[in-house]
């Protein structure tokens, strides 16, 4: 499409010179374009090898054992589905027609004869009619910019349905301004109307690729595809102008409205199909391993399951080292951990345990740095901590929330009847460490840490002797002298 744009381009700049001249650039463009070709066209091992270059500079892992989803992998499937292969052949043939009633049926006779041939003056001149009809070609990389955003948004199939129903509704709206009385007024909405919708003659075809059809038949299904749509774009103008001529222009882009609607109800099955569908969002950082790190134990993790303070800890300080993001574990339900309580509170002071040892490190570290390493020392956390997708940080607020809801009405308490005392169970419980969670900052990062530091000795002297018999008075006053010591600081 942009060959055409331009060598139409070149045709109308050089229209004084006779028609042959041009063809002369012409050829000279496509010499130049096939010693570029030659020289510079990436090999498909090319690309490989990049991105394995890449992935390693990103420090991710090649492979996942057990995982057949990664999002850098290009989906495949095992065998050509012919039934899924004969639908999208068979969308992306009534795309291919149904779009002709857009370009060229609607702009030519219909706006040629009403805004040229039969307007009194005329409003749209030859050499403006050549330029429309030249330029229309370039909205294709508009389309081919937005295509990939609509297809993640509504999958493939959606994004056809979209395009071929968007392409139907444009022809109808050109088809009767193109009838309707003219003016400078409906010339300017026709052009604008056409190039703006344009775009969605790109995004309505689906193609055989990767996604449907197995390596070994990829080059047959790629082979009928473009076979079919040639024959297509070579059979249809031919029928569409003996329509033309025996019912007339507006019966024939009906006919290819028509083609646009049936096409969409086409490609409407394909909504099912994997790799047609709507795609799974890709991981990120967060939310997978990378290289290097203890993958079972990264997985475990990231499926809401314990894993020992110490591992997980181990592994946000080797992303901190490396400036990666910190992974954004997910929450489990209560339910689903209902009968392992026992188990999560038995780890429960190793864990504070080694935060508290950890937290003091920290600290003993930050006091070991100059003045003038401590402010790069507080920012690499907060890029650290800066999560790349916030809607899964947000997720797991709210899930830590709910669990939390569900843990005191399973315990006997009634957060319906006394909210107000469960919050101040809550405050007393989960003191301020870092008020509004500003970034961390040589102003602030000692108090942080230090306040940290005394919810952990809190914790720990907690744990072992707040229910039955094992409430000694010796340790129920150690408690006390804890809970005043928080208070007063």
């Amino acid at each position: 499409m942009l060959g055409s744009a331009g060598g139409g381009i070149i045709a109308i700049l050089m229209e004084t010179q006779g028609l042959f001249v041009p063809l002369l650039i012409g050829s000279g463009i496509v010499f130049v374009a096939a010693i570029l070709n030659t020289y510079f066209l990436i090999e498909p091992k090319d690309i490989v090898a990049s991105r394995t270059r890449e992935r390693e500079e990103l420090g991710m892992d090649d492979e996942i054992p057990g995982e057949d989803d990664d999002e850098d992998k290009v989906q495949t499937v095992e065998k050509l589905n012919y039934k899924v292969f004969s639908l999208i052949i068979l969308g992306a043939l009534g795309d291919n027609v149904g779009s002709s009633g857009l370009m060229p049926l609607c702009l030519s006779p219909p706006s040629f004869e009403a805004f040229y041939v039969n307007a009194n003056p005329v409003i749209m001149s030859q050499v403006a009619y050549k330029w429309i009809s030249v330029l229309v070609a370039l909205m294709v990389v508009p389309g081919t910019l937005v295509s990939p955003y609509i297809y993640n948004k509504l999958g493939l199939a959606g994004g056809c349905i979209l395009g071929n129903v968007i392409t139907g509704i444009v022809t109808i709206t050109l088809l009767y301004i193109g009838l309707a009385p003219a003016s400078t007024a409906t010339f300017g909405i026709f052009v604008a109307l056409l190039y703006a919708c344009f775009p969605f003659t790109v995004i309505s075809q689906l193609s055989t690729g990767p996604a449907t059809s197995p390596p070994d038949k990829r080059g047959l299904a790629q082979g009928v595809n473009i076979t079919v749509m040639n024959l297509g774009a070579a059979v249809s103008p031919f029928i569409l102008g003996v329509i033309s001529d025996l019912a007339g222009t507006p019966v024939a882009i009906w006919i290819c409205i028509a083609i646009s609607f049936i096409a969409a109800f086409v490609n409407v099955p394909l909504i099912w199909v994997k790799g047609c569908n709507v795609p799974d969002k890709p991981r990120t950082s967060e939310k997978k391993p990378l290289k290097g790190e203890d993958k079972e134990m990264v997985e475990k993790a990231l499926r809401g399951e314990w894993i020992p303070a110490k591992v997980l800890e181990e592994i946000q300080e080797e992303r901190y080292k490396n400036n990666q993001p910190y992974l954004v574990l997910p929450v489990r339900s209560y339910g689903e951990e209902r009968d392992e309580l026992k188990e999560l509170r038995m780890r429960a002071k190793e864990d504070f345990l080694y935060h508290q040892g950890k937290t003091n490190e920290y600290l003993n570290k930050y006091n070991s740095l100059p003045p003038s390493e401590r402010r790069g020392f507080c920012d690499q956390i907060n890029r650290s901590m800066e999560a790349g997708n916030q809607d899964e940080v947000d997720t797991a607020n709210a899930d830590v929330g709910k669990w939390f809801a569900d843990y005191l009405v399973d315990s006997g308490y009634a957060p319906h009847m006394d909210a107000t005392l469960i919050k101040q169970q809550i405050m007393t419980s989960f003191p301020v460490v870092n008020k509004g969670n500003a970034p961390y900052h040589p102003l602030n990062m000692e108090k942080i840490l230090l306040d940290h530091q005394r919810v952990y000795t809190r914790a720990i002297e907690m744990q072992g002797y707040d229910e039955g018999d094992e409430m000694r008075i010796g340790k129920v006053l150690q408690s006390a002298r804890s809970v005043i010591y928080m208070q007063n600081i």
